[in-house]
């Protein structure tokens, strides 16, 4: 594995885009995305502070030892405690100012962490993104556990048969970054994240369709043109024969998702509020 492969693999779990990354390292875009091909390396002041955004080692982003998911038997969990937080921007603004320093890593309007140089750090969560999490009048309940592991499917399967707690399904809110909640006997989430894997293969960055969402993970998903070609912008539910199969409106839109996007636990409102964090954003209706 190239040190290009362990860039992506760890921004992809810090739900950062190359853009987000090149930001936070003062490079430009193509400079992350030439790493990540093979086409260049980063000079050794960016390997020391990719290595302190991502809370490894330099030498484990230099000379790391792929991982087969064949043929590991114990899977390294990372873990971490986040800070949930009701105003995720409001509070991102608060500790940006107390701190004095931007956040470090801002994944995906789900989670923020600011890193300090004595390698302590900060992580704070959006309470939206928890569903059925309400700590209001508790104040024992304002933290969440974060795991990382390295086959997320395995370790599904395997807290799954424990039957300890209530378990979500495998959720995937962004490119790339899959997760499922186990909540423990006072109801505090853990939230399991990590690499996804289908088949025995790491899934590639997966493209979402850009009216509905719907993540495109094979080539029968994409919608077509009026010649046969994909359409990689839209799905096939959504763009058929060079036009979009239904009309619509952002608001409708959204509405006709709800069933699609809302987990058993979760009400109408909350389901809509995280689609209206996404929507506005894709290509057909953002104005």
């Amino acid at each position: 594995m190239h040190i290009g492969d362990r860039i992506q693999t760890y921004r992809l779990r810090s739900g950062l885009s190359q853009e987000a990354l090149a930001e936070r390292l003062g490079v430009t875009r193509q400079s992350v995305s030439k790493w990540e091909l093979a086409q260049a390396l980063p000079d050794i002041d960016k390997i020391v502070l990719l290595s302190k955004y991502f809370n490894i080692s330099t030498d484990e982003l230099l000379f790391g030892e792929p991982y087969s998911p064949l043929n590991t038997t114990q899977q390294m969990l990372h873990w971490g405690l986040y800070l949930i937080v009701k105003n995720f921007e409001k509070s991102i603004d608060f500790y940006e100012k107390f701190f004095n320093k931007r956040a470090s890593i801002v994944g995906i309007g789900r989670f923020a962490q600011f890193w300090f140089d004595n390698g302590c750090l900060l992580s704070i969560m959006n309470e939206r993104h928890l569903p059925g999490h309400d700590y209001t009048g508790c104040d024992h309940h304002k933290f969440a556990l974060n795991l990382w592991v390295k086959d997320l499917i395995r370790e599904y399967h395997r807290v799954k048969s424990l039957n300890i707690g209530h378990i979500t399904g495998i959720r995937n809110p962004h490119s790339n970054y899959h997760f499922f909640n186990l909540t423990d006997p006072d109801k505090n989430i853990i939230e399991i994240t990590g690499e996804y894997y289908e088949g025995g293969n790491k899934m590639q960055e997966v493209m979402n369709c850009q009216s509905c969402y719907m993540p495109m993970d094979t080539a029968d998903k994409f919608g077509t043109e009026t010649d046969g070609t994909p359409n990689k912008d839209y799905c096939c539910h959504c763009w058929k024969d060079g036009k979009f199969t239904y009309t619509s409106t952002l608001e409708q839109a959204v509405e006709d998702n709800i069933p699609w996007w809302k987990s058993e636990e979760e009400s109408d409102d909350v389901a809509r509020t995280r689609i209206m964090e996404v929507f506005p954003k894709l290509k057909r209706w953002a104005k």
